[in-house]
């Protein structure tokens, strides 16, 4: 039940986060709350959650600050980062932009009447992003965000559009909710369906050792060597959903999700990874230094180091 909830907590268009007031507010233990999107341009990390919260670290992880007067206290699911430029998305179709690694931040876009939450951002540069969500959103821009195409990934189904990745210049890959997916030959322009062999929602995917990853609901993980023609599902020794992934500096691709599960997949095998201190369910992780990892998730944020 648990896991159903959190997942909800992610998905659900929320109705209480529209607040009267546009600018999140300034929480002393503001590391405990939810987080759900992490990025870093290699010298700063930036963390996104709900209530609109930004949280910043420039020490890798060791001390955070809030960012101050961000324009929003809606809960915000996903982040991209480009040297100094990042986004950051969430409900109520929201789009925040901050030209100086997240100090200071601008509404780029927003339609709360939608009703209806961004789910992730992925920048390929400065100026060329994409930002999906909810019933098939799909966003793009080529101006940084200055304008944003406010379209469809299909006009003939709506399903949720979990998460999107690039695998080189021109191939990108959406996994979306129900056994769906959507693959792009030409860097977003156009966009193929590819239906997954497991009828669950996938929650990510990752690019590792030239096989496309995929992973979701009750510890689901598929693998493709040829960019989704076809898929191998792995014997997973967990039941939980699966949320969040990284590649690591020392080579390792690990997989984190609810009720503290940590898995390391390597040769089409999973294996669980135990981690101290184990704080409720994880929404994602980050690689910054050696072995040193950021995860966040309900509990917060907190830095563990991978032995």
């Amino acid at each position: 039940m648990k896991n159903i909830l959190f997942i909800t907590l992610i998905l659900i268009i929320s109705s209480s986060n529209a607040a009267n007031t546009v600018v999140s507010e300034s929480m002393p233990k503001f590391t405990n709350s939810l987080y759900l999107g992490i990025a870093t341009n290699k010298s700063t990390i930036i963390v996104v959650g709900e209530r609109g919260h930004i949280a910043l670290s420039s020490d890798y992880g060791s001390t955070w600050q809030q960012a101050k007067n961000v324009p929003t206290r809606t809960t915000l699911t996903a982040v991209s980062m480009f040297q100094q430029h990042v986004w950051a998305v969430g409900h109520d179709t929201t789009i925040l932009y901050s030209s100086d690694a997240g100090t200071t931040w601008e509404l780029q876009f927003e339609d709360k009447e939608r009703q209806m939450p961004l789910l992730d951002v992925m920048f390929i540069n400065e100026s060329d992003g994409f930002a999906i969500g909810a019933y098939g959103t799909y966003l793009t821009t080529h101006d940084g965000g200055e304008n944003w195409n406010d379209s469809l990934i299909s006009h003939e189904q709506d399903y949720h559009l979990n998460k999107i990745i690039s695998i080189d210049e021109f191939k990108y890959f959406v996994v979306a909710e129900a056994g769906n997916a959507y693959k792009s030959l030409d860097a977003g322009k156009t966009w193929n369906y590819v239906e997954l062999p497991y009828s669950g929602s996938m929650f990510g995917a990752v690019y590792y050792d030239e096989q496309l990853i995929l992973y979701g609901l009750r510890g689901n993980v598929l693998v493709s060597d040829d960019f989704g023609e076809t898929f191998i599902q792995i014997e997973s020794p967990i039941l939980d959903s699966l949320f969040g992934s990284e590649h690591t500096y020392s080579n390792k691709l690990l997989m984190v999700g609810a009720n503290g599960a940590v898995l390391q997949y390597k040769n089409n095998k999973l294996k669980k990874i135990k981690i101290p201190n184990s704080d409720g369910d994880y929404t994602g992780l980050l690689s910054v230094k050696d072995d040193r990892l950021v995860f966040m998730g309900e509990s917060g944020i907190s830095t563990k180091q991978l032995r």
